[in-house]
């Protein structure tokens, strides 16, 4: 059996696994590992065609036209106000290089060591080529550990705080606007082959890499009436395309030729920022471990506590995080909307006077629904839940000072939980 994987492995042959017919007829699954190669030539050699057949037709994104070139390197962390002035500002995506080398998942993260410490904690689970459609699955760390190597799946999930202690905050988000708006941090662990939909996010983004190899195509999103993005939410500030990613049909989507891209490459160590809004495509080959810090600016950079900002090795542990997950919490509250969006939503409602009454927000809280959703929660709830007192109006002020946890009740009583309940397995997968 072993000469037989060698042999397929020498050949460039990797299966997943192969069927034995016992002399009973029965039949058993025999796992082989994944690929675990990280040696990918990207971005992909452009051959013309002079076949008639449009180039890059049924091929991977980024085989329809020439790469742009490479997004801007950093061999050092920016200070948070430069990263504001020359990237965040600008919405243009970059690459730091070894900016988390300290973190103990860089360091320690073995399937073993993450096994023995976190093995019984719950998290999400998806098919590597990820489909929006599909729901999440929730198993134990352990469960997923155990075979990942031979299962078609990857964990995508909230980071639980048990394990935010391992992970090194970028020096970039250590102070201002950035420090105080972290919305979610995300876990992303596979054996690698995975691929995403091409999609762009409603927070700008830090994606860490700590095993493995991550390839990047990066799009500006004045090209998305291109690329067959799904009509977002009024209140998501996401969205994706629904073209196949491995498969791109250009006679049915013949514009794609006309969309000029850029590029990154991410290993262990390295970390790229993600824009809100810009458009990216991940790949991700070897056993691949990465964390996403996910952060919003409120439209402006505050940088008054930046003087005074020291910028020794910090955990996610010792910042604030909006939307967390702890062991035994009864769902992972994943992918809620941006909590400063619904603020500033509120104020925007009271058009410039000095306090918004409960009839107009109800006016505007269902002019901004998707009018094919059903269900909708009752505007008259939405309202009691950002009104306490029942006064019928709140003042601009306290808007602006509203408790985050008022507005996360608003939040998950309008946008449903998005993660499993706990009595969910593998078995449904």
């Amino acid at each position: 059996m072993v000469r037989g994987l060698s042999v397929l492995q020498t050949l460039g042959i990797f299966c997943v696994s192969f069927v034995i017919v016992t002399s009973t007829g029965s039949f058993s699954r025999v796992p082989f590992p994944k690929d675990q190669r990280t040696d990918i030539k990207f971005p992909p050699v452009i051959r013309k065609s002079d076949s008639g057949i449009p180039d890059g037709h049924l091929r991977p994104l980024g085989h329809q036209r020439r790469s742009e070139g490479r997004a801007k390197e950093y061999n050092q962390v920016l200070h948070p106000r430069e990263f504001w002035e020359k990237h965040v500002s600008k919405k243009l995506p970059l690459v730091f290089r070894n900016a988390v080398t300290k973190s103990g998942a860089f360091q320690n993260w073995t399937d073993e060591y993450l096994t023995e410490s976190y093995g019984d904690i719950d998290v999400l689970i998806e098919k590597k080529k990820e489909h929006r459609e599909s729901a999440p699955i929730r198993i134990k760390l352990s469960t997923f550990l155990d075979s990942y190597h031979h299962e078609d799946w990857y964990v995508v999930t909230v980071l639980p705080d048990e394990l935010r202690p391992d992970i090194q905050v970028p020096d970039c988000l250590l102070c201002g606007t950035f420090k105080k708006f972290v919305q979610e941090c995300n876990l992303w662990i596979s054996s690698g082959g995975t691929s995403s939909v091409l999609h762009y996010d409603a927070d700008h983004n830090i994606h860490c890499l700590f095993d493995g190899r991550k390839d990047i195509i990066l799009i500006h999103p004045k090209y998305q009436d291109y690329l067959d993005m799904v009509k977002k939410a009024s209140y998501s500030g996401s969205s994706y395309s629904t073209m196949d990613m491995d498969m791109i049909n250009m006679y049915k989507n013949p514009n794609i030729a006309k969309v000029p891209w850029t590029w990154a490459t991410i290993r262990p160590g390295d970390c790229v920022y993600l824009p809100a809004g810009y458009l990216h495509q991940v790949r991700s080959y070897g056993r691949s471990l990465a964390a996403t810090i996910l952060f919003t600016t409120d439209g402006d950079f505050d940088d008054s506590d930046c003087d005074d900002a020291t910028f020794n090795y910090t955990s996610l542990a010792d910042i604030d995080v909006t939307w967390t997950y702890k062991k035994g919490d009864k769902t992972i509250d994943m992918g809620y909307m941006n909590i400063e969006i619904i603020r500033r939503n509120l104020l925007a409602f009271s058009q410039e006077e000095d306090r918004l009454l409960k009839e107009r927000f109800i006016y505007y809280y269902y002019d901004m629904q998707d009018k094919e959703e059903e269900n909708i929660p009752p505007a008259e709830q939405a309202w009691a839940k950002l009104d306490k007192a029942g006064k019928g109006f709140l003042t601009r002020n306290e808007i602006i000072n509203m408790d985050k946890e008022i507005l996360k009740d608003f939040a998950r009583f309008v946008d449903p939980p998005h993660g499993p309940s706990g009595g969910e397995t593998h078995d449904e997968l």
